[in-house]
């Protein structure tokens, strides 16, 4: 009976022993510690770029990985010898922390276990009572049932004090020694272990003759439980104690805030390469005076790993130093979206190129123009009357760069972009217009890169991949090496630019003309090896420069972030230096290579870059993508009949057959020969016709220059209230031909040679026709506004 008794006990504390058990993980809080960590970021390997303290003002850094093993033993030895054989609660540490205080009267010694103070830490600030002390145990059985012992350790190490406003083995360990925690030395292991202690009283800041007595008792107990050798002992015993907390580093300020913003609370491994990072901040910081001194005071720099698209080195703008100091240094200019300038012209020419619309060499016309008021002009105030399309992409000329935008449509180049990864042009087509090439859009330099980085991407894939193209080249610039973390949104299967059509616009980018700071490296081999293109917002608000290798892609935007405008900031003259002091600290060992598999070798008519028809004189050869070779022929030569000196035009009218001689001529529009014959003293106009040969008459010999069909004429009144006249102006084939103005068919004028006329117009719709002695005439219809 008293054996039936006992089993019946036994079952009933069984059960109330199980469902204490049950109870302690059920009442265990899901999540310990609620606390904020700080977002530390860390370069490709592991180099510490910067961190964010946390929300209540803690440095407190999550754990990333295992504790070390110096650690692990230091922890061990000084806090709980007996961690991974108790249950959680040690009976004998607690008997004998009891009998020793009776002894002392008063406490002396604690029992708590690490587990212990993983709950007591979790609980943050109750009151140390006998009572809360039950509530501890109890919680401590649940922890331990419900994490392993190392996990249990890692959530210690994580969130112990370490003094001041550190917490935490990653944050101290960087914080007092400036390096990670599996670094740590034994004797920076053993300071570190007897800090959660007492860290109110014993940290490196005071009390360090306390300290050092601790920690060089703790390496005697390392070395007699054989943790270490005498001579690790010795060495451990020599290190100095860290004097203070030490600064964490600032290399990479704005990419720190947009991980905090993104991934708070994280340890993230970053793209970054930190001595490309701070030879990066080195450069721009070196920059920063000459910049000040004509009143830039912003930049933004990236450098991008083109194959993998991994970002190198991220600069968001110009550190505040003690010699300056930086308006608007928080504005992060790699994200900040700004007028685009030139810098879309080579996405612009590549897809013309791909399409088979232009071809490297063939003639765009560069004349004075308008477009519906809008009155593009080149940068030097000059025209060229017609210039070949990768001469006026690699002078960045923009009037070319708008008959060429023109051509190929503004809405269907607004798709390409988005294909090519860009987000921020997000209006009508309508809305932006022609003014798209030349700035009228916004991007960021983030995007800008990404880009870019496409375009090399797809070249040096094709390459690799036997001329198979990627599926991701067009992909996402990466800020991780989790290869999942992206920042566009936008994948495209198919490249929008073939291979072909690449790298025929890198050789056009090879020729741009580099800034003083780098004439004569044309030919040193890494720098021959950079395509590049600068671009420059109106009103000189923004100055860009990017440069493509096969290695880097270099990024630079320079302005005010407040949008001022300073007269000369170009990017050819304030972003191009900082950019090619950049590549020329890094190492270039690759070039692009043609893509042979979509490239056909044409011949062409040197003067017109076009391919050459059977009135082309002389004949060169050039490669050009698949459509390119199926693109029309030159219609600038004409076949026209002269006499023998090759100096009047004859025809049957007046000569005989056997007198006339064929010739083919090169013939410019008449604006285009207007201008075109300045810069090219070898160009021969036509000659003109022998009297009595002319033939009937004919439309294209002149041209307008102003008015052009559907201009708005504004008619503008001087200081004394008098209106000022409109300059009309047109070109002829021969400009000594007599010209009769009508303007809606009243004759306004008479001219010879120079073919302008002063006029005054009423408002209104009208029409000005043009009509030359032989006959021939041209009209344009415009609108006068007052």
């Amino acid at each position: 009976m008293k054996i039936k008794k006992a089993s019946i006990l036994f079952v009933y504390i069984m059960f109330v022993v199980l469902v204490l058990l049950i109870l302690s993980v059920l009442f265990l809080p899901s999540k310990l510690f609620k606390d904020d960590y700080s977002t530390v970021v860390l370069d490709r390997n592991g180099i510490l770029l910067g961190a964010k303290i946390s929300s209540d003002e803690q440095w407190r850094f999550k754990s990333n990985g295992n504790v070390p093993e110096k650690f692990k033993s230091s922890i061990l030895a000084y806090e709980d010898q007996y961690f991974y054989k108790h249950p959680g609660i040690n009976p004998i540490s607690i008997f004998t922390a009891l009998k020793d205080n009776i002894e002392a009267g008063r406490i002396v010694r604690g029992a708590s276990t690490i587990s212990m103070q993983v709950i007591r830490l979790s609980r943050n600030g109750k009151q140390r009572t006998l009572f809360q002390k039950i509530i501890e145990s109890f919680l401590t059985i649940g922890l331990e049932l419900s994490y392993s012992k190392d996990s249990i350790l890692n959530i210690y190490c994580s969130n112990a004090p370490m003094g001041g406003n550190i917490v935490g083995l990653n944050a101290a360990s960087w914080r007092y020694f400036g390096h990670a925690q599996h670094e740590l030395s034994w004797a920076e292991a053993a300071t570190l272990a007897v800090l959660p202690n007492s860290p109110s009283l014993i940290h490196p800041g005071r009390n360090r003759e306390l300290l050092r007595s601790k920690r060089d008792g703790l390496l005697s107990k390392l070395l007699s439980l054989n943790k270490l050798d005498s001579m690790q002992y010795q060495l451990a015993l020599l290190e100095k104690l860290p004097l203070r907390p030490k600064s964490l580093p600032t290399i990479a300020p704005h990419l720190i805030e947009y991980f905090a913003n993104n991934y708070k609370g994280e340890i993230i491994v970053s793209t970054i390469d930190y001595q490309i990072q701070e030879n990066t901040v080195q450069i721009v910081s070196d920059h920063a005076s000459s910049l000040l001194k004509n009143g830039i005071n912003n930049a933004g720099v990236l450098v991008v790993r083109p194959l993998d698209k991994e970002i190198l080195a991220y600069v968001g703008n110009i550190h505040s130093t003690d010699n300056y100091h930086i308006k608007n240094q928080y504005n992060d200019m790699v994200i900040a979206k700004r007028s685009t300038g030139s810098i879309l012209k080579p996405f612009l020419y590549a897809s013309m190129i791909d399409e088979g619309l232009i071809l490297p060499m063939s003639l765009v016309r560069d004349i004075p123009s308008y477009f519906n008021n809008y009155h593009p002009i080149n940068y030097n105030n000059e025209f060229y009357g017609a210039v070949p399309a990768s001469t006026a992409l690699s002078q960045s000329l923009n009037v070319p760069a708008v008959y060429m935008l023109q051509k190929y449509g503004t809405a269907k180049f607004l798709r390409k972009l988005q294909k090519l990864g860009f987000t921020s042009f997000n209006r009508s087509s309508a809305n932006y217009g022609l003014t798209l090439i030349l700035g009228g859009g916004e991007s960021s330099l983030l995007q800008l890169v990404n880009a870019y980085a496409g375009m090399a991407s797809t070249l040096i894939s094709y390459d690799n991949n036997y001329e198979e193209y990627p599926a991701n080249a067009y992909g996402k610039l990466k800020f991780t090496i989790d290869p999942n973390e992206n920042i566009i949104e936008q994948r495209v299967d198919k490249p929008p630019l073939s291979a072909a059509s690449i790298w025929l616009t890198y050789n056009a980018l090879h020729n741009v003309k580099r800034p003083s700071t780098e004439i004569g490296r044309e030919s040193f081999k890494s720098s021959s090896n950079i395509a590049w293109k600068t671009g420059t917002s109106h009103g000189f608000k923004d100055a860009w420069a990017i440069g493509t290798s096969a290695d880097y892609i270099v990024g630079v935007w320079t302005g005010n972030a407040d949008g001022e405008g300073r007269n000369g900031i170009t990017g050819n003259r304030v972003s191009a230096p900082i950019m090619f002091d950049i590549f020329n600290v890094l190492e270039l060992d690759n070039r692009f290579y043609p893509a042979w598999d979509e490239l056909v070798q044409v011949a062409v008519c040197p003067e017109s870059g076009y391919l050459a028809s059977p009135n082309c004189k002389d004949i060169d050869t050039t490669w050009v993508t698949h459509r390119g070779a199926e693109s029309k022929a030159c219609n600038y030569h004409k076949l026209i009949f002269t006499d023998e000196a090759k100096t009047h035009q004859i025809s049957q009218k007046c000569s005989s057959v056997n007198d006339m001689i064929s010739a083919s001529w090169f013939v410019l529009p008449p604006v285009q020969e207007l201008y075109y014959k300045e810069k090219h003293q070898k160009y021969k106009p036509l000659p003109p016709f022998k009297r009595g040969c002319e033939p009937g008459s004919k439309n294209n010999v002149m041209e307008f220059i102003y008015p052009v069909s559907g201009t708005s004429v504004y008619v503008a009144t001087d200081e004394k209230q008098e209106k000022r006249e409109i300059v009309f102006e047109i070109s002829h084939h021969y400009p000594e031909t007599t010209v009769y103005w009508h303007l809606d068919n009243n004759m306004i004028g008479i001219t010879n040679t120079m073919h302008q006329l002063s006029h005054i117009p009423k408002k209104g719709r009208h029409v000005l026709t043009v009509v030359d002695e032989m006959g021939n005439s041209n009209s344009v219809g415009f609108i006068v506004i007052r």
